[in-house]
């Protein structure tokens, strides 16, 4: 059984694992690539700067020169800060609504919290009769599985019960057909 198990393990995390690592040689691959880029920019400003103040030091000299190279960095970066704070304030906007709207959600999270126990209620409603019953036939092993399962279900969403159950299936109905060939 537990090579089955096992082999069903490896078989579900072997795509997980080529993603991640497809996912983490694209994720190298963007951070050098903005490295460089960034690096280029960098380097690229300080041939602009020196072309500019050479440009600029014969029609104005070397003090004018230097301080219009010096106000157009000033202006740029005014504008990165203008910038910066208009998306400060629209993502604090965002985070405002959504606090707002967390508190609106609080009430509905009680009512999920309330089916989630109704729906525990009614497993063990159901499972009661049966647990009574292993326990007079004096079956303790099939009753701790049997509770065990219903702890299982309580924790589970019904659709996620759904999908255990029908993978269940079939690793069970694979199990009682290992011994039997197939006949044609």
């Amino acid at each position: 059984m537990n090579r089955i198990i096992n082999r069903l393990v490896n078989d579900a995390t072997a795509p997980i694992g080529e993603m991640s690592a497809r996912l983490f040689k694209k994720a190298v691959l963007f951070f050098l690539l903005l490295f460089l880029g960034l690096s280029c920019v960098c380097v690229s400003s300080i041939f602009l700067t020196f072309a500019l103040f050479v440009f600029l030091q014969p029609l104005e000299g070397n003090a004018e020169a230097a301080l219009c190279v010096a106000g157009l960095y000033l202006v740029a970066a005014g504008v990165c800060v203008f910038f910066a704070t208009r998306a400060m304030t629209g993502q604090r906007r965002r985070v405002a609504a959504s606090l707002i709207a967390e508190k609106e959600i609080m009430p509905s999270e009680n009512a999920d919290y309330a089916q989630k126990a109704e729906f525990a209620n009614t497993i063990d409603e159901t499972v009661a009769p049966f647990l009574g019953m292993l326990r007079e036939a004096g079956l303790e092993r099939e009753r701790l599985a049997l509770e065990a399962g219903a702890e299982i279900a309580k924790q589970l969403h019904p659709f996620s019960l759904v999908a255990f159950a029908t993978v269940a299936g079939f690793i069970f109905g694979r199990i009682l057909m290992r011994g039997n060939a197939p006949r044609v």
